[in-house]
């Protein structure tokens, strides 16, 4: 009879150790994406680059970072870590090197259009692999007046001219009203203006042009969030990720399918993707917030303490940092009655 009633459901031993009000109060997220360039390398008719060949992510002063090739529609995908003036060099076999800047001094993101043009007298050498690869369509069919469009609107939302790179990207969209990335960066910048319906609906567009654009699905995920669809943000997200589980974004996703599922009432579910979001990008201190919170949800109390001073280490004055020192005692007060 005595073990009966020692046997007390785990939920309610969380609750009494960890009541609902012990919870940090994470500042008003807006979506946060990793910082990456994109990379597309083309041929002088609009088709993608040779599979294969080498892009190079260079500082300004020469200084070699990484390396990467490109894939069947000519593109490639690196992720720098620091905000500053990043040159891109795409080489092949019979090509001249073609170069470009991006400038991630305001932004977290960028693209660089490269062309590949033929060595004057030579014959370009092909890689084996890349003849008869699949030519994108989407990119083929996209007029050059809209790239430049796209182009400008692109240099317009790195510099944090969003009404400017909005307005150029409509151009995009009026002259090609079929062209995916140019919805994708328009839903962006409706993102980063708080105009989530917006968002959502150019994204939707971009998903309907280009139903394998993770980036589309990330954002739209993020967007879905802060309109409090969380069963439709948990489903974009998911299909980003299934699509691409190491894209540059990837972390944020994980970050926030997790706020999705903790919405919901899942911590389950939401506790392996905040986990993830940690482990891909330990320096961002609202991650740790939303893990700290989980770890409560599941009666680890220390684990939440670990995050919550883990959050103080990176943003000591952060919009979250005195809620959190108020909290940790009473966590740990908590803990001394078990």
């Amino acid at each position: 009879m005595r073990l009966a009633v020692r046997l007390v459901p785990a939920a309610v031993i969380c609750f009494v150790l960890f009541p609902n009000h012990l919870r940090a109060q994470m500042p008003q997220p807006k979506p946060t994406f990793a910082m990456h360039i994109s990379v597309q390398a083309r041929l002088p008719n609009g088709s993608p680059a040779p599979i294969g060949s080498l892009c190079e992510l260079e500082l300004q002063n020469g200084e070699m970072l990484d390396q990467g090739q490109t894939d069947s529609s000519g593109k490639c995908n690196f992720t720098p870590s620091d905000h500053t003036i990043y040159k891109i060099l795409v080489k092949a076999p019979g090509y001249m090197e073609a170069a470009s800047q991006v400038d991630l001094q305001n932004s977290p993101t960028g693209i660089a259009l490269l062309t590949l043009r033929p060595v004057p007298g030579q014959t370009p050498l092909v890689p084996k692999d890349a003849r008869g690869a699949t030519v994108s369509a989407i990119d083929l069919s996209v007029p050059e007046s809209a790239r430049k469009e796209y182009d400008l609107g692109q240099h317009a939302v790195e510099n944090h001219d969003l009404e400017g790179g909005i307005a150029h990207l409509k151009k995009a969209l009026q002259i090609d009203d079929q062209f995916p990335q140019a919805y994708t960066l328009l839903g962006m910048a409706y993102n980063e203006q708080k105009k989530w319906k917006d968002a959502q609906g150019v994204l939707q567009k971009a998903l309907e042009e280009d139903p394998k654009s993770v980036e589309a699905y990330f954002q739209l995920g993020a967007s879905l969030n802060q309109q409090r669809d969380y069963l439709g943000s948990v489903k974009a997200l998911n299909q980003g990720l299934g699509l691409n589980a190491d894209a540059p974004d990837a972390a944020a996703a994980h970050y926030e399918l997790a706020r999705a599922y903790l919405a919901l009432g899942q911590w389950q579910d939401a506790n392996p993707h905040a986990a993830k979001a940690v482990a891909m990008q330990p320096d961002v201190a609202t991650w740790h917030i939303l893990m700290g919170n989980i770890n409560l949800k599941k009666g680890d109390g220390q684990g939440a303490i670990n995050e919550f001073q883990a959050c103080l280490k990176l943003e000591p004055n952060g919009p979250a940092a005195a809620s959190i020192r108020d909290l940790i005692p009473k966590i740990q007060a908590a803990l001394q009655k078990r």
